[in-house]
């Protein structure tokens, strides 16, 4: 367990450096918390962000999806990226003192062995999962998963092209960096704006495309599972 100690004040962080009580945040921990995400000060823009974050999470009990928070504040990716560089859960999330994983939900990995997946009959196959829905184990991913998961998070219509370009980017980068891209470097990744981003994945970023990809900020565990095209259209 991490602390931030700031005015006499001691704050608990989980071991991604998120606040584990809501409820204990106050702009000093902001303030403090800030250098350290590559923030020398938080200026107004910055609080803007941090206080519709704050109040949205206060009124919903979630954190608002990135386009959204760029909507209300008629900011650009880039403008975000500015502003939090180290990302939009990982930085001005963070910041303010919620993240929709909060309570624990998203648990260590323990290693597993390699399963392969398109032996196993359809009907037979099983992914674990956390609590709200992320796949534990990224090397049990495969494109039926990702299918699935897509129909059960209500996509309209099939996965396109640019969906898949989107997961096959997330999936190489976590291989490679073993982290999941921020939603700046897959935006410029894969050459879209935030509100192409919000028109192929609804509910939102992590929720939605890293979600589908099968990766999950607790994920940590070297990819066994294959990178793969999309599937051909019959």
């Amino acid at each position: 367990m991490q602390t931030v100690e700031t005015k006499n004040k001691t704050y608990l962080l989980d071991d991604d450096g998120f606040l584990i009580n809501p409820a204990q945040w106050d702009k000093d921990f902001a303030e403090s918390l800030a250098p350290s995400l590559g923030i020398p000060a938080l200026t107004t823009s910055h609080w803007n962000v941090l206080k519709f974050i704050r109040s949205t999470y206060l009124e919903t009990d979630s954190c608002p999806l990135v386009h959204k928070t760029c909507k209300v504040h008629n900011l650009s990716i880039k403008d975000l990226q500015r502003l939090f560089p180290s990302g939009y859960q990982r930085g001005a999330c963070k910041l303010a003192g919620v993240s929709f994983m909060a309570e624990g939900v998203c648990f260590p990995l323990s290693p597993t062995s390699e399963i392969q997946t398109r032996r196993i009959p359809l009907a037979k196959r099983v992914y674990r999962i956390n609590v709200q829905g992320f796949l534990i184990d990224p090397n049990e991913w495969d494109e039926d998963y990702a299918i699935f998961k897509t129909r059960e998070l209500r996509l309209l219509g099939p996965l396109t092209e640019k969906h898949w370009q989107i997961i096959r980017y997330l999936r190489s980068e976590f291989e490679k960096q073993n982290e999941i891209p921020t939603v700046f470097e897959t935006c410029a990744a894969v050459g879209i704006d935030v509100n192409e981003l919000a028109e192929l994945f609804p509910s939102g970023y992590h929720r939605g495309a890293v979600k589908i990809a099968g990766l999950n900020l607790a994920a940590k565990a070297h990819l066994d599972a294959p990178v793969v095209a999309a599937p051909k259209r019959l």
